[in-house]
């Protein structure tokens, strides 16, 4: 599809527009590089002071890169997120026009120590329930999520949860409760060969892998989570 000179939007924009759906249908995919300029002026019947004034809005919106002595290469956005933000994965990311699913890995997920346990203010006869999850937007995989929250106060979350749902809208809708602070730990390493293979990074690729404990009304442990996402993936703000 070529550019319509008849239109009132500029040239410049309906090539952005033109790239940006041929990069989200895969016909530019992401890691490979674009076409030679004279090739993609052709293509899209511009010349290439259009082209690249296009090239140039896409690499601002984080669609691709100008790699110094290659040429243009096919990126994707980092996902933005808010580090204080209360409201759950699934909200957040769907209200910023992402599709957001969750893909269930283990429903019966073993906390390492029982650290968690002491973080929840579980007493000796508390079960654990935990959840092992891989969030991906837009069909890509972004975290890797170990979700622990006791049975005696939040057992019904687990069958809704289990099977992809929202913990915080399931917790909403069942309990009536909902987060009022969130504590956390952020680190920067390394993943494991499991890890990059769930989440199609590179063991060079470093990972924010982050605690976060959520507390409820009179700070009552809710949940505690350990995400592991690509650090090349999201980008933390920390406003509200």
């Amino acid at each position: 599809m070529k550019v319509e000179y008849d239109n009132l939007t500029p040239l410049y924009d309906q090539v952005r527009h033109l790239l940006l759906r041929d990069i989200k249908e895969g016909r530019f995919q992401r890691g490979s590089y674009l076409p030679a300029e004279p090739d993609l002026c052709e293509h899209y019947a511009v010349s290439r002071i259009t082209l690249r004034r296009a090239v140039q809005e896409l690499c601002s919106d984080g669609y691709l890169k100008r790699v110094h002595g290659r040429g243009t290469l096919v990126t994707e956005p980092k996902v933005e997120q808010t580090l204080v933000s209360l409201s759950g994965f699934t909200e957040s990311l769907t209200s910023s026009g992402h599709k957001v699913r969750y893909a269930v890995l283990d429903s019966a997920a073993q906390a390492s120590s029982n650290d968690v346990k002491e973080r929840l203010k579980a007493t000796g006869s508390d079960q654990l329930v935990g959840i092992r999850r891989l969030l991906l937007v837009d069909g890509r995989p972004l975290t890797l999520e170990e979700l622990y929250f006791l049975r005696s106060r939040y057992g019904r979350v687990a069958e809704p949860v289990s099977k992809g749902g929202s913990f915080n809208q399931a917790l909403k809708s069942l309990y009536g409760e909902e987060p009022k602070a969130a504590e956390r730990a952020i680190n920067v390493d390394f993943p494991s060969a499991a890890e990059c293979e769930l989440l199609a990074c590179t063991a060079s690729q470093p990972v924010y892998r982050i605690e976060k404990l959520v507390l409820g009304k009179g700070r009552k442990p809710i949940s505690f989570s350990v995400l592991i996402t690509p650090c090349d993936r999201v980008t933390y703000s920390i406003s509200s």
